[in-house]
């Protein structure tokens, strides 16, 4: 039964799975803890050692505008305490010359100017931190967009891992869109992503990377669990999509990539052809493993593409990757194929 499209177009940033891409001057809590007490014990033994002759304000600021950068306002108002105490350990009132009531408010004075520092780097962090994720976000699902799919997938460590990419398209959208109006299109593409993120696991890299163009990049323990993970998101999307809109299928092309070093832009451009595959058999499903012997692409035991799909080829088009004299259009065919109308899945 469809549900009442919901009013509001833009959704909220997923911060639990944005937060995993790596944020400019970001560091792990705990590494951002050890880093302050190291320069704090450094920094006070200086201090100690040199005496009121060496101021080392300037060095103590640097500390705490880092605690209020990586760790956040409360965590830095506290290693300015700490600071403080250390100065006033080891200098006492000896740094303020001119008695004990100037001392006393060129102390407050300082205490002020720091809380403020404090508080314009958290704001400056959150407020870059929240664009930063904005900009590999997309506004319309809340899932990663495709800067961010990139980023995220590059920097995992594919050596010893089998992983799954796959690239869907959800059919019949244009066509909801003109008939129904491009609100009712929007809702069902925010309820098709809830749904497909019910299907896959938190670490899971799931992307729109089109108007209606998805991502999926999981690992899987073999080659055989590949296929079968597969055709479970296949069955699984097309049920999501013909429950919001009778006129709605997906169609899929997975690509299975064995352990060992990765060009994405070149296995995105595979996937895409599997995908185009599998749309104009009908939202059908289209799987292939890629296989790296030798500096050479195998797709499949038995296919070996021509170094076409290297990143320094421009838009590659069926006709000008080879596989022993055989374009890929031709050699490809699906080592599992589902149509979401019949429910049959064929070798």
């Amino acid at each position: 039964m469809w549900k009442k499209p919901a009013t509001e177009r833009r959704a909220k940033v997923n911060i639990s799975r944005a937060s995993k891409l790596f944020f400019p001057l970001n560091m792990a809590r705990p590494r951002a803890w050890i880093v302050v007490a190291l320069t704090l014990c450094i920094v006070g033994l200086a201090d100690a050692i040199s005496g009121y002759a060496i101021w080392f304000g300037p060095l103590y600021l640097m500390i705490i505008g880092f605690a209020a950068w990586s760790l956040g306002w409360r965590e830095a108002v506290g290693v300015g305490l700490s600071c403080l105490g250390i100065t006033l350990v080891v200098n006492g009132f000896s740094i303020y010359p001119y008695g004990t009531a100037h001392a006393y408010w060129n102390l407050a004075i300082r205490i002020l100017a720091v809380l403020v520092i404090i508080g314009i780097l958290d704001s400056a962090r959150k407020l870059c931190e929240n664009e930063w994720l904005l900009a590999r976000t997309d506004p319309l699902t809340g899932v990663l967009n495709r800067q961010a799919f990139f980023e995220l997938a590059e920097s995992i460590d594919h050596s010893e891992t089998w992983y799954v990419l796959v690239y869907a398209d959800l059919d019949g959208l244009k066509r909801l869109n003109d008939r129904e109006g491009h609100a009712r299109g929007d809702a069902c593409l925010q309820a098709y992503t809830a749904h497909v993120q019910q299907l896959i696991r938190k670490d899971d890299i799931f992307a729109r990377v089109g108007g209606d163009e998805f991502f999926i990049y999981l690992a899987v323990r073999d080659e055989e669990a590949g296929k079968a993970v597969a055709l479970r998101l296949h069955k699984g999307m097309n049920e999501a999509a013909s429950e919001f809109s009778a006129s709605l299928r997906c169609s899929t092309g997975a690509l299975i990539l064995a352990p060992g070093s990765r060009s994405l832009s070149r296995e995105v451009k595979i996937a895409d052809e599997l995908m185009y595959q599998a749309k104009n058999a009908g939202a059908s499903l289209r799987v292939a493993s890629v296989h790296e012997r030798r500096g050479s692409l195998y797709v499949s035991p038995d296919w070996k593409l021509s170094a076409a799909f290297g990143e320094e080829a421009g838009p590659t088009t069926c006709a000008s990757i080879e596989m022993r004299e055989q374009s890929v259009g031709a050699a490809i065919e699906p080592i599992e194929a589902y149509r979401p109308s019949t429910g049959i899945a064929a070798a």
